[in-house]
């Protein structure tokens, strides 16, 4: 990965063990025990917060492409599978040797495929009650005291530009 940044000296031992996942603690430690003025101090931790948001965001682009290349490469599995249980079924076949592999087919195991084509009776449904989350949260927003839930403190962020 390229640097957004030159780090020196403890940022960069700072960033190092930032991407070292194997001591947790020491990345807390150097993080405690960097020296400094606080501006001196929050600009080596922007700068080591922006390398490592820029280095994340590349690792969801590695992701998504190795994703797309699965997909497609187990898409082409199914393909090829499907033909040969089509070409094994029209010869009338149900196992085979072939290449040094031997080829049968079987029934899936498991709970058998179920298609449901009209209306369910009562009897054979089941009803799931859980909380309106938004009716509870507009309950409390207009000042009503409800026994099983209350609103929280919101929670707080650093802004970077």
């Amino acid at each position: 990965m390229s640097s957004l940044y030159d780090l020196t000296g403890e940022f960069k031992a700072l960033y190092e063990l930032a991407i070292n996942d194997e001591d947790p603690q020491a990345f807390l430690d150097t993080l405690e025990g960097l020296k400094g003025e606080l501006e001196v101090k929050a600009g080596g931790y922007v700068h080591v917060i922006k390398q490592l948001m820029m280095e994340a965001d590349e690792c969801d682009k590695v992701i998504d492409a190795f994703t797309a290349k699965k997909s497609a490469r187990m898409n082409n599995v199914k393909r090829m599978k499907d033909a040969l249980i089509d070409a094994m079924d029209a010869a009338g076949i149900d196992s085979l040797k072939a290449g040094g592999f031997n080829l049968k087919i079987s029934k899936n195991g498991g709970l058998q495929p179920m298609k449901i084509t009209g209306e369910v009776p009562d009897n054979f449904t089941k009803v799931i009650v859980e909380p309106d989350n938004k009716k509870i949260r507009d309950a409390l927003a207009n000042g009503e005291a409800l026994e099983f839930a209350h609103l929280e403190e919101r929670g707080r962020h650093l802004n970077i530009r």
